[in-house]
Parts: C-alpha cells; structure tokens; sequence
C-alpha cells in the first residue's frame, strides 16, 4: 500500500492508495479542491465540514445527472438498433421474396 498527501482547501491530508495510483488520487483531489473553492464562492463564509458536505452533494448530484443522461442515451441507442435491425430484417423477407420470384 502505498501513501499519497492530498490538499484539500488548504488542509493536507495522507491518503492511502494502491502502488501507481497516486498520481490519479491527485488528479481527483485536484477536482474535488477545484469543486470545494467553487461552492465556497457561491456558499460564503461557512465551516469546512458543511464546505465538504456542500460540496460532497454538488459531486453527487453531477453523478445522478450523469448517470441519468447516460441511461437516457443508452435506451436512445438501443431503440436505434431495434429499428435497425427491424429494417434489416424487412429488407432481407424483400430480397427473399425477389429471389423467390426469379
């Protein structure tokens, strides 16, 4: 296991990781540090654990969101493939029977 020192609004903080991974955990608590000076300019003056609250459901809820538009596309494609393949289908009994024909 190895150790990676974060800073989070102005407070550091020793996080364990996974051997390599410590470049990655800085690059999300880059994010979250990003987030948290965000919400502090639209909160104020508040304390730094409703600042990580806030900002904890900020996060949350760009994951709903995400998630959201994400099943929201996934049934989009899978109606497209439907139709596609209903298409395909219609066009395969149409050249069956032209073959029958002939």
């Amino acid at each position: 296991m190895s150790k990676a020192t974060i800073t989070l609004y102005n407070r550091e903080y020793t996080v364990n990781c996974g051997p390599g991974e410590e470049q990655r955990l800085g690059e999300i608590a880059a994010l979250v540090e990003a987030k948290m000076q965000e919400v502090a300019g639209r909160v104020g003056n508040t304390t730094e654990a409703r600042l990580l609250m806030l900002t904890c459901l900020t996060l949350a809820d760009q994951l709903f969101e995400l998630q959201r538009e994400t099943s929201d596309a996934r049934a989009k494609d899978e109606d497209l493939f439907v139709a596609a393949v209903e298409h395909l289908r219609q066009r395969v009994e149409s050249i069956a029977g032209q073959v029958g024909r002939a």
